[in-house]
């Protein structure tokens, strides 16, 4: 049986680039420096709950998407209400800007309150938010009603999301090329601020400059901005890893084109230690619920402020004796000084025990020999970086010990099951006959052919499979506005090398899958 191997950074895309109109509209709108129309004033508590919430299991939706536009370190805030009540339409709402659609947007407590005009088509929405800490990983859910046209009769909904939304500053640091080893390429600062080098992917070594202006979106981590001469676009789809600490792909493109040339860029800059590994352990499952990037915090010389530990999980899935099986692997990213990494995989020589609702891994380490690294983890939602907003909040919060050293820590990102992108099939055109379907966390239908064989990484939201034809197929999941559920499809030869399907050459094919591809992407009205 073939065996698939992904990559540790991802290199291959979201949706960012379908992020591309809205986003270039609202460059030009803070490029004139005018003010900014209809801004989310007292609704800003909203931003907090920015997410893709199912409605049921048809596919139906309602997002909160927002986009944070910044000009020379000034933050505004663009949010629009998706809406899709049977998975094969939708419709955009602007709550801000100039084009809002709703003559009214209040908050009070946790409820929103969007009342469209009369006679404007624009239906009046009241949704009451509450946090969810459970180990469905849930992050947040809504109930609440829709009233339609003229009509008086009031249709409820309820919704729940996976996604958290992340602060520009979770990401603060400096990229490099080339593992690490390479040039600067790119600098996010803690004051919403960011540096790139411009000249560095057409040639020379390269500096870096500041980006005046660029927007970033809180739902798919991206940041997109346009060149010093306004020919190139660039979209930076921020991301972590065990090895390379804070990673990204960094896209550029010409404009009026639709080639993307990608590329991975990282923080780490020394090649990873990895430590040995013994056994498996039965624990893998647990403790890859736990994935995340969680920068610690210490009153120890022994950490730096750059610290972390970065942990991934994945599963590998199969079929024996007529049952799915699922072999998870999680690896672990310990890094005293955010430059340098060393890297465990969780064995046999190490436990996770759980009390009530926390947890405790223990990694013995043999320097010096004798000692141990101590996590201790609580899912519980907590305000987190209010220094840059009421908006942000982490999932999962540890404690622990390096040897003697205590430290603590937070991470925001969310660990997403499969069928979290489940709901209506994903095709390429309106009229494809050939799609994708989500049909549980351990199978996928691809064409028309059932696939059980899989490799889901749920924290990066990708997942790997060899194909009927031998090929390997990655599904880049996300959401993209009023498409809805989003997949990137690559596809790439592959050749045996020691009993292992390894792709090699370029993708023989990069396709767009979307669950509405006839879907507005959320840009204003113009």
């Amino acid at each position: 049986m073939s065996i698939l191997t992904t990559s540790v950074i991802p290199t291959i895309k979201k949706a960012a680039e379908h992020l591309t109109e809205l986003h270039h509209y609202l460059l030009e709108l803070a490029d004139k420096n005018t003010p900014y129309p209809n801004p989310i004033g007292e609704a800003e508590p909203l931003l907090s709950f920015n997410g893709y919430y199912a409605l049921n299991d048809t596919g139906a939706f309602l997002t909160i998407d927002t986009n944070l536009l910044v000009n020379k370190g000034v933050v505004t805030p663009h949010v629009a209400l998706i809406y899709s009540k049977d998975g094969t339409s939708s419709k955009v709402y602007h709550l801000t800007g100039p084009h809002r659609d709703f003559e009214s947007v209040t908050w009070s407590g946790m409820t929103l309150t969007a009342q469209g005009g009369k006679n404007s088509g624009v239906p009046n929405f009241t949704l009451q938010f509450s946090r969810e800490d459970n180990d469905q990983k849930i992050t947040s859910s809504f109930q609440g009603t829709i009233t339609e046209g003229d009509s008086t009769a009031k249709t409820s909904i309820n919704g729940k999301t996976y996604n958290n939304p992340i602060p520009m500053e979770m990401y603060a640091g400096t990229y490099y090329d080339d593992k690490g080893k390479g040039a600067e390429i790119l600098k996010i600062g803690t004051d919403n601020s960011l540096q790139y080098n411009y000249t560095n992917p057409i040639g020379g070594p390269g500096h870096l400059q500041d980006v005046d202006l660029f927007i970033y979106n809180l739902n798919m981590y991206v940041f997109s901005f346009s060149s010093l001469d306004g020919l190139l676009n660039y979209s930076i789809i921020m991301g972590t890893s065990a090895e390379g600490g804070k990673v990204c792909n960094d896209l550029f493109s010409l404009k009026g084109t639709k080639i993307s040339i990608p590329r991975s860029i990282q923080t780490v800059t020394s090649t990873p230690i990895k430590a040995p590994v013994k056994g498996t352990n039965t624990q893998s499952e647990d403790l890859a619920n736990f994935a995340g990037f969680y920068p610690l915090a210490s009153s120890s010389q022994v950490f730096t402020e750059n610290a972390f530990i970065s942990i991934e999980g994945e599963y590998k899935t199969s079929v024996k004796d007529g049952k799915t099986e699922k072999d998870f692997k999680v690896t672990i990213g310990v890094s005293l000084n955010g430059t340098s990494t060393t890297v465990y995989t969780f064995d046999s020589t190490m436990s996770f025990i759980n009390n009530g609702n926390n947890w405790t891994l223990t990694i013995p380490i043999n320097d010096p020999v004798g000692s141990e690294l101590t996590i201790h983890f609580t899912r519980r939602y907590q305000s987190a970086y209010e220094n840059v907003g009421n908006f942000y909040g982490s999932v999962v919060s540890i404690s622990g010990s390096y040897n003697v050293a205590q430290f603590s820590g937070i991470s925001l990102l969310n660990v997403v099951p499969l069928m979290g992108f489940s709901g209506a099939p994903l095709k390429v055109t309106e009229n494809s006959t050939e799609t994708i379907v989500i049909k549980s966390d351990s199978e996928i239908e691809y064409k028309g052919v059932s696939y059980t064989n899989l490799t889901v990484v749920p924290l990066m939201y990708i997942v790997g499979f060899i194909d009927q034809d031998e090929n390997e197929v990655i599904l880049s999941l996300g959401t993209d506005g009023g498409k809805g559920n989003t997949c990137i499809t690559t596809v790439t030869a592959t050749k045996e090398d020691n009993r292992k399907r390894k792709p090699y050459g370029l993708p023989t094919s990069i396709e767009l899958y979307t669950a509405i591809p006839n879907g507005d992407s959320a840009a204003p009205k113009h």
